[in-house]
């Protein structure tokens, strides 16, 4: 195996389409990093929740936004407004959704390889 491995950002290896957005995810033999890009009005719930079959993202993101604003809502009831130039912990039972006119562009480095899959066909294929 490689012991040093770089990719483009011009050139994911996987991309992930949903309404209002989309995960470029890049695969570093075995360690996944993901571009997330979520137009303006990109809601978790509406968005994302139908395809992996649960009512919250039960993914866990440790990330930094680049562009634009990102409200998250944790199953607890805490909630708040992560911003362009901010890094974020989000443990999984969230929901979240963009802030504003602008795109918002974030570098995710926890989980993102099963982001946007859905999560029943999963669980039947183990």
């Amino acid at each position: 195996m490689q012991s040093l491995v770089s990719m483009s950002f011009a050139d994911p290896t996987e991309i992930r389409e949903f309404p209002h957005g989309r995960l470029e995810l890049f695969d570093l033999h075995g360690s996944a990093v993901g571009r997330f890009v979520l137009e303006p009005g990109w809601h978790w719930s509406r968005d994302v929740a139908p395809l992996v079959g649960t009512e919250t993202c039960q993914q866990r993101h440790v990330a930094y936004l680049l562009t634009g604003n990102l409200h998250v809502a944790m199953n607890d009831g805490s909630y708040g407004v992560v911003k362009a130039g901010e890094v974020v912990h989000i443990e999984p039972g969230h929901d979240a959704w963009t802030v504003g006119e602008d795109t918002v562009t974030i570098l995710d480095f926890a989980d993102v390889a099963t982001y946007a899959v859905d999560t029943a066909a999963l669980r039947a294929a183990h």
